[in-house]
């Protein structure tokens, strides 16, 4: 369908186009901007040439040459990257969300209803001039942006280009744009987008974390964090300042000058881990046997097992069984018997849930009467959801973990 102004068309629907607006045609894929100029005139015959020579041809008159828009943006696998005219590299940044930070929806609703359906909020947000106090240096103005709806084919990247566009003249200063398309590693609050930036879009300066800042409205507030505000969404650009060390600003607090409101952020924090615990528990007694047993790992994908084992279990000789690899419980049994049948120690690198799934490796102990025991992998769920996305973003070669999955082992 097409759509103007923010309303879709549907079939004999009508509409209105004024100067400047556009219409979006094919579920935005085209679209068209109105523009009155002259009207179209039969063109004269032209007159013969003259034998007089032509004045100078004038030169080319001062000012900045008119850049196209599609020349500013730069693809980077899942990152789009923004550039106008007039952006100044900087040691200090100020760094934006964009949707619920700098703009709104004009409709009041959470999502967008159409390309145009969005305005500055209000007051409308000037972030150089709110910027300029805190330094006394000019710094560089930068939005990181999660738009997810591109990779999945609910958004038109060419649909939102326009739209970033628009923001940025109605802004009116010059701010550069990331755009993290869809998971991984620069879809906040992970820090690719600002690592791109320090590292490939500031020319040969050093970004001064401690003189920089964000601002964002995922924030982690809860219900009623002012009078008639709903929770938000999540505490991604928190966190995400958090992660890069910035300090942190809501909307509220860094255009209005609002007291900070009270927040909540995510039960795990992987700062509050100690890396000099201990290995495991009861430390005293040994990790590895010194004949042939069946270890049995038990805990949430993610949680460190596979790891684990590999690092400290299968160098010293342990027959590794996994059902990734051997597809069934049945052939990992099968492997279980053979390895026993051979001497060998065994680890079984499973989440094993419940009873009756590590009662089948008891009996294979029990049955070539060797000792059996368990390692169970303390994670919580948090931990392990925060592991298996990692995983994601670092090891192509492993199946993501959905969540029905790490709820399924509870």
């Amino acid at each position: 369908p097409a759509s103007i102004g923010g309303s879709t068309l549907g079939r004999g629907g009508h509409a209105t186009l004024h100067p400047g607006s556009t219409l979006y045609l094919v579920n935005g894929l085209y679209p068209y901007r109105l523009h009155l100029g002259d009207p179209l005139r039969p063109q004269k015959r032209p007159p013969s040439p003259s034998r007089t020579p032509s004045p100078p041809r004038e030169g080319p008159k001062h000012g900045p040459t008119p850049q196209n828009s599609n020349n500013a943006w730069t693809p980077h696998g899942p990152l789009l990257v923004f550039t106008p005219p007039g952006v100044l590299h900087s040691t200090k940044v100020a760094g934006f969300d964009l949707d619920g930070t700098l703009i709104g929806t004009k409709s009041g609703k959470v999502f967008p209803t159409g390309p145009d359906d969005w305005s500055l909020l209000s007051p409308p947000p000037n972030p150089s001039s709110q910027f300029l106090p805190v330094t006394p240096s000019i710094p560089q103005l930068v939005i990181f942006t999660n738009q997810l709806g591109i990779s999945r084919g609910r958004l038109p990247a060419s649909q939102f280009k326009t739209k970033v566009e628009a923001v940025i003249r109605k802004l009116g200063v010059p701010v550069q744009v990331l755009v993290a398309t869809g998971p991984g590693i620069y879809r906040k609050p992970v820090l690719g987008m600002w690592d791109h930036l320090c590292e490939k879009e500031n020319g040969d300066l050093t970004v001064s974390v401690p003189d920089s800042l964000y601002v964002g409205d995922a924030a982690g507030r809860p219900q009623s964090w002012a009078p008639g505000r709903k929770k938000d969404f999540s505490c991604s650009d928190r966190l995400f300042a958090i992660n890069a060390g910035l300090r942190f600003h809501t909307p509220e607090e860094f255009f209005l000058g609002q007291a900070p409101a009270a927040f909540t952020l995510p039960t795990f924090d992987p700062r509050t881990l100690d890396p000099e615990a201990p290995l495991y528990e009861p430390s005293d007694l040994p990790l590895l046997a010194t004949g042939p047993e069946v270890v049995v790992a038990v805990g949430y994908p993610g949680a460190g097992k596979s790891t684990f084992l590999k690092t400290h279990f299968v160098p010293a000789g342990y027959e590794y069984i996994n059902r990734d690899s051997l597809g069934s419980w049945q052939r990992c049994v099968a492997a279980c018997e053979a390895a026993l049948a051979r001497g060998r120690p065994v680890v079984v690198d499973n989440t094993n849930p419940d009873p009756q799934s590590r009662e089948r490796y008891l009996s294979c102990a029990r049955a070539a009467g060797v000792p059996c025991r368990c390692l169970q992998f303390t994670a919580s769920l948090e931990l392990a959801r925060h592991c298996c996305r990692f995983r994601e973003m670092t090891d192509r070669g492993h199946l993501p973990v959905t969540e029905a999955v790490l709820l399924g082992y509870r």
